[in-house]
C-alpha cells in the first residue's frame, strides 16, 4: 500500500501532527500503535519517544527493535510494517519530500553522504542534541513551545539534526530483546525520579507501562540491583541532600518536598542510609563548600 506525502500530511490526527508544510510533517504516535507492510513516496524518519518500536523492513524482515538510543531513516519507496512493543510507547515520526532535501543540498552543503548512507533501511545512533529537540517538539500546552511557528521551527531544527547524525553518526544494529527491556527500565527510572515524591504502588506502574507487576519487578532489579522501592528511597535521600547543602529549608519542609510524611520519617530514613541525621547531613555540606 502506497501513502503519499499528502496523505500522510493531511489525514494525521490533529492531535498527532506536530508541525507540517509543503515539504516535510511531523507526526506523533503512541498507544497501541501498528501499520501492516506499507510503503512512502518520501523518506521517513522514525525516532521512539518511550518504549520501542518494531521495525520491519525489505532488508530485515525478522524485525529491528527501536529503542531511545537509536533511530531508523527508512528511503522512500522501501516496503516496511512498524509497531509498537509491549508497554507504553510513544514516537515521532518526520516525512520528508525529496524538495527539501535538494534545498538543503543547495544550502546548507552536499547530502551526498547522507543519500550514500540511506540507500537502504539505516538505524542511527540517536545523540543527546536529536533526543531534546524531539522532546521539545512534542512538548503541548499553551506557552512558547505550542505554538505552531515554534513548533515547526524545533521539528526543522530536530531533521537537519538527524541528517547531521546520518552522515557523523554511528549505524546501529536492531535492539536486541534484553536491550528492550532496558529501554523500558530507563522509562521507568525516568518515571519514578520525576514522581519521587508520589506514592506509586506498582499496579499503577503496570497500568502506565502496559505490563505485568511482576515483568516490572525482575526487569527493574536486573536493570538496577535495586526494588522499585529501593530506587525510588535513593532519589527522595538524594533529592533531599541537595536541598539540606543549597537551602535554608526546615527539615519538615524538605522532608513533605521529597515525599516523606514528616522529619521525623526523613531522619530516620537517612540514619539508616547514612549514619547521621539531616542536621549533621547540613553542617557537613556546609563545611565541604567553604573548602
Amino acid at each position: 500500500m502506497l501513502r503519499s506525502f499528502e496523505q500522510l500530511r493531511d489525514t494525521a490526527r490533529a492531535d498527532l501532527l506536530i508541525s507540517a508544510d509543503e515539504e516535510h510533517a511531523a507526526v506523533a504516535g503512541s498507544g497501541a500503535y501498528a501499520m501492516p507492510w506499507h510503503w512512502h513516496d518520501c523518506l521517513m524518519f522514525i525516532l521512539p519517544s518511550q518504549g520501542t518500536v518494531e521495525l520491519k523492513h525489505e532488508d530485515r524482515r525478522e524485525g529491528a527493535w527501536l529503542s531511545q538510543d537509536r533511530f531508523a531513516v527508512v528511503p522512500p519507496n522501501r516496503a516496511h510494517e512498524t509497531r509498537a512493543a509491549i508497554g507504553a510507547h510513544r514516537h515521532v515520526a518526520l516525512y520528508v519530500t525529496g524538495a527539501i532535501l535538494r534545498r538543503l543540498d543547495r544550502e546548507a552543503g552536499s547530502l551526498s553522504e547522507f543519500h550514500r548512507r540511506t540507500r537502504t533501511t539505516t538505524l542511527v545512533r540517536r545523540s543527546a542534541t536529536v533526543r531534546a529537540l524531539q522532546a521539545l517538539s512534542l512538548r503541548n500546552g499553551r506557552g512558547a513551545y505550542g505554538n505552531s511557528g515554534v513548533k515547526h521551527s524545533l521539528t526543522s531544527a530536530l531533521l537537519i539534526q538527524c541528517i547531521a547524525e546520518v552522515m557523523a553518526g554511528e549505524a546501529m544494529s536492531g535492539a536486541t530483546q534484553r536491550e528492550h527491556g532496558m529501554a523500558l527500565v530507563e522509562d521507568l527510572k525516568e518515571y519514578l525520579t520525576q514522581h519521587a515524591d508520589e506514592q506509586i504502588p506498582l499496579d499503577a506502574l503496570a497500568d502506565r507501562f502496559g505490563i505485568s507487576r511482576r515483568h516490572i519487578t525482575r526487569l527493574f532489579r536486573e536493570g538496577t540491583g535495586f526494588s522499585v522501592g529501593e530506587f525510588q528511597l535513593r532519589i527522595r535521600l538524594q533529592t533531599a541532600r541537595e536541598l539540606l547543602g543549597g537551602t535554608d529549608l526546615p527539615v519538615g519542609e524538605i522532608a513533605f518536598r521529597v515525599g516523606f510524611e514528616s522529619g521525623a520519617a526523613l531522619a530516620h530514613a537517612m540514619r539508616r542510609s547514612d549514619g547521621r541525621s539531616p542536621s549533621d547531613i547540613r553542617r557537613l555540606l556546609a563545611q565541604s563548600s567553604k573548602i
